[in-house]
């Protein structure tokens, strides 16, 4: 009895799964055979195309070498940069030492010294006098 208690309570059980599984909108469907539920569809997967993989794996490619290629070329500029800083700081440090050269040949005493000891020139022992011309002495002057 037991057997025959647990054969039907399956049949219940897989009676209603099967009305469950075959229930659309409400209401069970009924193929062209009369008392015959109809099947679902059997599931199929979905082949994935070889040409979407490809695309994908170049885009993911294109994507990897082109961030490369960004991070090169940052790299180069930054070396560039780096070495135009040190060229102006070596600009910068020549035109310190031209200057203080200049400071240092302009000096009066190197002056003094290179006129009175190459140019044997002297220092004058008089003050300079000022005087000053008017028209008709400086029309004198020029004939």
């Amino acid at each position: 009895m037991r057997n025959n208690e647990s054969v039907m309570a399956e049949a219940v059980v897989s009676q209603q799964q099967k009305e469950r599984r075959y229930v659309y909108n409400g209401e069970q469907s009924v193929s062209s055979l009369e008392g015959v539920p109809r099947g679902n569809r059997p599931i199929k997967k979905r082949k994935r195309s070889p040409f979407y993989i490809i695309a994908t794996m170049l885009a993911i490619s294109l994507l990897i070498v082109s961030y490369v290629w960004n991070k090169i070329t940052v790299n180069r500029l930054a070396v560039e940069v780096n070495e135009a800083e040190m060229q102006y700081q070596r600009i910068l440090y020549a035109n310190e030492v031209l200057r203080a050269e200049v400071n240092k040949k302009s000096s009066l005493d190197r002056i003094g010294k290179i006129a009175t000891e190459q140019l044997d020139m002297i220092y004058p022992k008089e003050q300079p006098v000022w005087f000053t011309l008017t028209q008709k002495q400086l029309d004198n002057l020029e004939k």
